[in-house]
């Protein structure tokens, strides 16, 4: 699958990055490479097969395996489908059917999930028998639309053959189920993610800040794509080289940079309204703009900004008194593992792709871990930071035993995890 052709993809993936790269040339704006049959279609194959067998194992796990927590109130229904709707899904389906009813700073409220997905669950849930049923195939048709684009986008930075081990580590990973079904908005914000670089890296801004709109209303963390984007675009237009060379001689000038920026540059200012409206919302209906953030130390959620969440007291503790052989226990080394080896890719990306790229897997992963109290939800955040699963291929691609080795380890674990989130168990 991908242990030819290393001398083929490396010099145009290195030419490509050195041209887009802190302090290298100013070039006019790539296009995409052109792909052969076999790299055009191998996207929606991988995707197929993972996916498929993903549904099937939660579908069959739902039916003939018992529930663990059979009398919570986030894990009702008996339908298949309702197996891809547990936890962070039933909120969703709340909101698409209610919208946002309430809000109470020591309560969990709904306001902690931002709109773009609820609202598309909503609309396409008229026609396909309701929201429940909408949130399960978004979520498939964006991851989707996830490998899609992450091939495209890994295709013109590192070559065909490591695009191909990228889009395999990505849908093998022990937590892409939330890219193929789960009713959480992680799909439809990576989706948008990657649209919005590969519209800016294709120099068409304005699609990029729309699609950078989607992902600011899809989750709160689209406040690292918003800088991601403008950094790119500004050391595509050498601003970055620029001032970096004027301050090392003693001082900057924006001399130079004005006969770069166009109109339509001006596109990228839409990133950030898609948060801009959802504050603006919750300002009218409720006199909080900032609600989200209001209810995260809500009981249960337990999150409130502070040196407990800050330093992960909770996890220590966890960590230190056990048990060590129930659940929790599992639970919490995955989400804390998935953390660390995602954040040790974080330095190559700055090498490689730039600073763009570099300070939004940071804030995608470092900043994102240092808000959670416990490292829960870190397994499935940290699939936002695909650059990182790009530098995994691309250190993985000389070496293909170990790289088969671990995406079968990969796999065996994304099968254990899916198998336990269809009956009811808490993941991430």
């Amino acid at each position: 699958m991908f242990e030819t052709e290393v001398r083929r993809d490396s010099a145009p993936a290195r030419a490509a990055v050195e041209a887009l790269s802190i302090g290298g040339p100013q070039v006019e704006a790539p296009s995409l490479p052109g792909l052969s049959r076999r790299d055009r279609w191998f996207p929606y194959l991988a995707f197929a097969a993972v996916a498929g067998a993903v549904v099937l194992i939660s579908v069959l796990a739902h039916a003939f395996l018992s529930r663990l927590h059979p009398f919570h109130r986030q894990l009702q229904g008996n339908g298949w489908v309702h197996s891809f709707g547990w936890w962070d899904g039933w909120w969703y389906v709340g909101i698409a059917r209610r919208g946002y009813r309430f809000f109470r700073p020591n309560r969990q409220s709904p306001v902690a999930f931002f709109p773009a997905f609820p609202l598309a669950m909503h609309y396409l849930g008229r026609v396909v028998g309701g929201p429940l049923m909408a949130g399960f195939l978004l979520s498939l048709a964006c991851g989707l639309g996830v490998a899609v684009l992450f091939h495209r986008w890994c295709v013109a930075k590192l070559g065909p053959g490591k695009a191909r081990l990228a889009v395999a580590l990505l849908l093998l990973y022990p937590f892409a189920f939330y890219l193929m079904g789960a009713v959480y908005a992680d799909a439809l914000f990576i989706l948008a993610s990657l649209a919005a670089f590969l519209f800016l890296e294709t120099d068409r801004p304005v699609l990029a800040g729309l699609a950078g709109m989607v992902a600011t209303a899809s989750r709160p963390v689209g406040i690292a794509l918003v800088l991601g984007l403008w950094i790119v675009y500004l050391e595509r237009n050498g601003v970055i080289a620029r001032l970096w060379g004027d301050r090392r001689d003693g001082g900057w000038s924006w001399r130079g940079v004005r006969g770069r920026v166009r109109p339509a540059d001006a596109g990228l200012l839409l990133a950030p309204l898609g948060l801009v409206a959802f504050c603006g919302f919750l300002w009218m209906r409720f006199h909080s703009p900032f609600a989200f953030f209001d209810v995260s130390g809500a009981p249960g959620w337990d999150q409130p900004p502070g040196f407990h969440t800050w330093f992960k007291v909770h996890w220590f503790k966890a960590m230190w008194n056990g048990p060590w052989t129930n659940g929790h226990f599992g639970h919490l080394t995955i989400n804390a593992i998935a953390t660390v080896v995602t954040a040790s890719f974080i330095p190559r990306v700055f090498r490689r792709l730039g600073l763009g790229y570099g300070v939004y897997v940071t804030i995608a992963v470092i900043a994102t871990a240092v808000a959670t109290k416990d490292f829960v939800g870190m397994g499935r955040y940290s699939l936002a930071a695909f650059p990182c699963f790009a530098m995994a291929a691309d250190i993985l691609y000389r070496h293909p035993k170990l790289a088969w080795a671990l995406m079968v380890a990969s796999g065996i674990s994304l099968i254990v995890l899916t198998e336990l989130h269809a009956r009811g168990t808490i993941i991430s």
